[in-house]
């Protein structure tokens, strides 16, 4: 795997999180459009002004291949190859079956997944909040105890064992190495947020 994979992969990964991150807000929203008596293809578009980011460009994009006169089951199965989440592919399924049957208040299937989409990202909250206790000491020893224990160490081992510490070796551990590790602990965190 090369290198130019490996990083298309990490920022199609990012995609996909900062969609689902809006797509219960976003399912909700065409739900209540549809339920108002809009039609699809306006409710796709009128709920696009009230998104942003990945998912506002990929609506842009579906409603872009409508503008071009294709069908909206074969715009919303191009916008699904093209994201790499399930949740969202799932979520376009729903939409694609509410285009070919219609929506009605008595089959709300936009809301059975809007609930299941809702359990999977609390369920996901608690996973991440049993991570964090660990994550936190691990960075609370990364900036405070290893740099605390490793000064001791310096100043008793140049006392009772001669050791050959420079204080240029010194300086760099505590205002370069210690601080990176802190950091790096930190954007780990952010990166397995859900």
């Amino acid at each position: 795997m090369s290198i130019d994979n490996i990083i298309e992969r990490y920022f199609a990964g990012r995609k996909a999180k900062e969609i689902e991150a809006q797509l219960v807000f976003f399912l909700m929203a065409l739900r209540l459009n549809l339920l108002s008596g809009l039609s699809l293809e306006s409710s796709l578009k009128k709920v696009k002004s009230e998104v942003s980011g990945a998912l506002a460009k990929e609506l842009a994009k579906i409603e872009k291949e409508l503008g071009k006169g294709k069908d909206i089951g074969e715009a919303l199965l191009n916008s699904a190859s093209r994201i790499e989440s399930l949740e969202f592919k799932r979520a376009l399924s729903h939409i694609s079956e509410v285009a070919r049957s219609g929506y009605s208040r008595k089959s709300d299937t936009l809301k059975l997944l809007c609930d299941e989409l809702i359990e999977l990202r609390k369920t996901k909250m608690r996973e991440f909040s049993s991570k964090l206790a660990v994550l936190s000491l691990m960075f609370i020893a990364a900036s405070v105890i290893m740099p605390a224990l490793w000064l001791a160490f310096v100043i008793m081992g140049s006392a009772f064992f001669a050791l050959d510490i420079s204080a240029l070796q010194i300086w760099l551990s505590v205002t370069v190495i210690f601080p990176t590790i802190a950091v790096l602990l930190l954007l780990y965190i952010k990166e397995k947020f859900p």
